[in-house]
């Protein structure tokens, strides 16, 4: 970063906090859309924007790619992420120069992450790889992690559409701690071989199918294609 002889550290710093209040405090427009500062237009030509209906940020989350759509749903899924938001943060790098990163997230320990998602980290030009340093640098400065994240870690597109599928399913309803604990106590009493099998299950006992998609979408019960198994526990 350029910097000259009258610049302030506190006040940038504290500026970005600033940015991180206003973007958690921001509420959702009269189409339940959540923006960030730098607005992603939807059905721009040539990308694939999408709006994500995020149950924990109580609003739609627009993204620009199925890149980004992939790691919101994993944000989702991730039971350490209390919230997250998109473009929310204008940092500048130098004097005419700034850099709006992709994901603000907001952990359960209250703590905040920032992370930008690439096709492939290995191939990024150096420009962008220098931009990434100098973000990392500030922002592990005043004590947030700094993450980038490519296709090599995130869900396929086949996986996505699953995701999605589990998602869109299993948030129909609005599930109390009772009907997910019976229902895993229940589940856990004989191996599940597919989603089928436990909406069954579930439909025996008096309760929704679709508490199975949800469960299965946030890994409170697990059906691999080889070796069915659950986790243990309720929540």
């Amino acid at each position: 970063m350029s910097l000259n002889s009258s610049f302030n550290f506190n006040e940038f710093y504290k500026n970005i906090f600033d940015q991180i209040e206003q973007a958690f405090n921001n509420k959702s427009d009269i189409a339940g859309t959540i923006h960030g500062q730098r607005k992603i237009y939807q059905g721009c030509f040539g990308r694939n924007t999408a709006l994500f209906p995020s149950t924990k940020c109580n609003g739609s989350i627009p993204v620009e790619s199925r890149l980004e759509l992939a790691h919101a749903i994993c944000l989702e899924q991730d039971p350490q992420v209390k919230q997250f938001r998109t473009q929310s943060l204008k940092i500048p790098l130098s004097q005419n120069k700034c850099s709006y990163p992709d994901f603000l997230i907001e952990t359960n320990d209250n703590n905040f992450e920032v992370h930008e998602v690439k096709p492939c980290i290995k191939s990024l030009p150096y420009k962008d790889i220098e931009r990434f340093e100098r973000l990392a640098t500030i922002f592990s400065s005043i004590g947030i992690t700094f993450k980038l994240v490519d296709k090599t870690i995130l869900p396929s597109e086949k996986q996505l559409q699953h995701l999605l599928y589990l998602y869109q399913r299993g948030h129909r309803h609005q599930w109390n701690r009772f009907e997910i604990n019976f229902a895993l106590e229940q589940l856990q009493k004989q191996e599940l071989h597919d989603i089928n099998q436990a909406h069954k299950m579930l439909k025996d006992i008096g309760l929704k199918e679709e508490l199975g998609d949800y469960l299965l979408f946030h890994k409170k019960i697990s059906i691999p294609l080889n070796k069915p198994a659950l986790t243990n526990g309720s929540v």
